[in-house]
């Protein structure tokens, strides 16, 4: 990952909260100089070996294939995103030198993957991730709400895959590098525009300014 020093984020609980928040990612292995890719949701766990990232995919899914083989694997998380209008930008209006460009969040999990067939871990996994996903929701869905053997059928068509990182990124590209008065600027100009993705990012924003995730 490209990370220039000011965006870059290295604390460990800081890319672990932002990996739970964001959860969906782009699995992505490289075999035999070729490229596959995922999009699943996955859990990180702290272990024994160290940390884990854990998902699953359809066993007709021919990325798992390439697991225990030591085919290097990287999950991608993005993050809140939005695109930053030059307007927004004091500076534009004083010397004219201000040109668009965007905002995001992203975290970066290298290692290598084993996948797992067996019934117990997918239904460990299934229930997991199930339980932090309906967490607070009304009449919230459990595994056990479906018909006997239902689930049963589903878990014979998938395969769980844990990917065991041995390197954790993350860049937090805010225009850090921005005088206050321009990064003030966009958090306004974020927030006006009234979309959902914007105001997450604006957020982001204002608790950099604020230091509750500051470097």
């Amino acid at each position: 990952m490209y990370a220039p020093k000011q965006f870059r984020e290295e604390r460990r609980d800081v890319l672990l909260s932002a990996i739970g928040s964001i959860r969906l990612a782009a699995l992505v292995v490289s075999p035999d100089n070729s490229l596959q890719a995922a999009h699943l949701p996955m859990i990180a766990h702290e272990s024994g070996d160290g940390l884990v990232i854990e998902g699953h995919v359809a066993r007709g899914n021919p990325l798992w294939r390439t697991a225990g083989d030591a085919t290097p694997a990287l999950a991608i998380f993005q993050g809140p995103q939005a695109y930053v209008h030059p307007g927004w930008l004091p500076t534009k209006r004083e010397t004219g030198k201000a040109v668009p460009t965007w905002n995001y969040v992203a975290i970066h999990a290298h290692g290598h993957l084993t996948a797992h067939d067996d019934p117990t871990w997918l239904l460990r996994h299934l229930h997991e991730l199930t339980q932090l996903t309906e967490a607070g929701r009304q009449e919230a869905w459990a595994v056990s709400d479906a018909p006997d053997g239902y689930i049963d059928q589903l878990v014979r068509g998938i395969v769980g895959l844990t990917l065991h990182v041995d390197r954790l990124e993350g860049t937090w590209k805010m225009i850090q590098h921005h005088p206050e008065t321009n990064r003030l600027g966009v958090i306004d100009g974020l927030t006006s525009t009234g979309e959902p993705t914007a105001m997450e990012v604006a957020n982001v924003m204002r608790g950099l300014e604020e230091g509750k995730t500051a470097r």
